[in-house]
Formats: structure tokens, C-alpha cells, sequence
């Protein structure tokens, strides 16, 4: 846990994530059966479907009725990252047997538990998801000014005389 002297607030990391779908039958098709995330408990007067993420939520809203999500580069969200598990080849062919829109990878990227491999796809309603492992499958550089936002591998130290 992180925090400073003067912080009453640590923080210990991230317990659930809301997102907004327009289609719920459609949404729990990709998430539960494409996906394999479970679906956990349903809050019926609030339309919230909470699937199970390893130790995480992801909670679905769906949009009352009526209602549209906004464009999805006005969401306020550039991606969730989630983390994965197994051979990045098998995941690959998985998702496109799914007709899952790749966006693009594998490639290897860095995030909180340093570099690994990442795929990024778009889920029904357009959410961007990054499904990233915490080992470097298909280990490369990633220009800096690419779309993953300087993803180098910093140098190697230098031993000192």
C-alpha cells in the first residue's frame, strides 16, 4: 500500500469497475460465455450485472431505457486493462473464432506489474479492453510515440569501475 505521512488514505488497489452497456443479452454473451467471466449477483431495480474478475468486479449498467452511451471517445475512458493468464496464440485464435474485434497486439507494453504481453479489443458497446499478461510473450520495442504511449523498455544499467 501507498500513501504518505500526511494521508490518512492508502490505498490498497481497485475493487470494481461500471460499465454502461446498451444491450445487456448481448453484453453478458461476450463478457460471461466469450470472456468466461462469471456473472455473480444481479441488482435488478438498478439493471447492474457484476461479473467476476479475479479478485475484481465489473459491474454492468445498462442504460435505462431511452437512453444511448455516448460515443465511446467521449466516455471518459480510454481503456481498461484487465489481467490474464495463458497462451497469448490460443487467446488470439479464441477471440477471432468470436468474431471479437482486435484492435491490436499481441505486443509487449509495460503496467503495474512491469512488462508483459498485451491484445486489445473492443467489447459490444465499443469499451476498449486491454487483456495484458504479466509476462513478456512476444518481447519487442514499442516506438514511443505509437499508440501505446512510450511502451520502451528502459535501458539496462551500466556496471561503474
Amino acid at each position: 500500500m501507498f500513501t504518505r505521512k500526511d494521508n490518512p488514505i492508502a490505498f490498497k488497489g481497485i475493487d470494481h469497475v461500471v460499465l454502461r452497456v446498451s444491450d445487456i443479452e448481448r453484453s453478458l454473451a461476450f463478457y460471461d460465455e466469450i470472456l468466461d467471466l462469471a456473472l455473480e449477483r444481479v441488482i435488478e431495480g438498478a439493471q447492474i450485472y457484476q461479473l467476476r474478475c479475479g479478485r475484481n468486479l465489473i459491474d454492468l449498467a445498462v442504460v435505462p431505457w431511452g437512453g444511448q452511451l455516448a460515443p465511446s471517445e467521449q466516455r471518459g475512458m480510454e481503456h481498461l486493462c484487465l489481467m490474464v493468464q495463458g497462451d497469448f496464440a490460443a487467446i488470439r485464435a479464441h477471440l477471432v473464432a468470436h468474431a471479437v474485434p482486435i484492435i491490436f497486439g499481441p505486443i509487449e507494453l509495460y503496467g503495474a506489474t512491469g512488462f508483459g504481453t498485451s491484445i486489445y479489443i473492443l467489447d459490444p458497446d465499443g469499451h476498449r479492453l486491454e487483456l495484458e499478461a504479466d509476462y513478456a510473450e512476444y518481447p519487442q520495442r514499442v516506438a514511443g510515440n505509437g499508440p501505446t504511449h512510450g511502451g520502451t523498455r528502459p535501458p539496462a544499467p551500466t556496471a561503474v569501475a
